[in-house]
């Protein structure tokens, strides 16, 4: 939950998960959160497919999801894993920290590369309409053609893919 007594612009409004705040311009407080590029053995990336209300249409989408307070990013990207697609991973890479919208959102969502997968399945809240697997490597034509264009996961896949060629020098 979004600490209340961090910066010193008044509250505008409140809820769980989010507070709008009045200063120099109107911004949103809200936690930070993890989300992962879940990689098969296979070499697939396994995408949850979410309703999204502002395209209206379903979207593709990468695991992710809020960091609890007191829990670690890399343990709440796995949490997240698994009540999202029913996976844990045995190997968690770093990828990076980035503040979408950094200007009117105060959140940093931190960025793993998901890799030795096993089942594992914990309850979510999430509304999940199905999983798509796709080929990591072809990633950059569902950019290009519109199926993927969420600004988070297309850098995740770009950092994961930059990751992935470090480690084969």
């Amino acid at each position: 939950m979004p600490d209340d007594e961090s910066p010193n612009e008044p509250i505008v409004d409140k809820s769980k998960w989010l507070c709008l705040r009045k200063g120099y311009d109107v911004y949103v407080d809200c936690a930070d959160a993890a989300m992962c590029v879940p990689l098969t053995a296979e070499g697939n990336v396994i995408f949850i497919v979410e309703p999204d209300a502002m395209c209206g249409a379903p979207v593709l989408f990468l695991p992710s999801g809020g960091i609890e307070a007191g829990e670690d990013a890399a343990a709440a990207a796995n949490r997240e894993m698994q009540e999202e697609i029913g996976m844990k991973a045995n190997r968690i890479t770093p990828l990076g920290r980035i503040r979408p919208w950094s200007k009117y959102l105060s959140a940093s969502v931190y960025l793993y590369l998901m890799r030795d997968l096993v089942p594992s399945k914990l309850v979510g809240d999430e509304v999940i309409l199905g999983e798509k697997h796709l080929p990591f490597v072809s990633f950059e034509q569902y950019i290009a053609s519109g199926e993927l264009m969420d600004a988070s996961v297309t850098t995740a896949l770009f950092l994961a893919k930059a990751m992935l060629e470090r480690e084969q020098l």
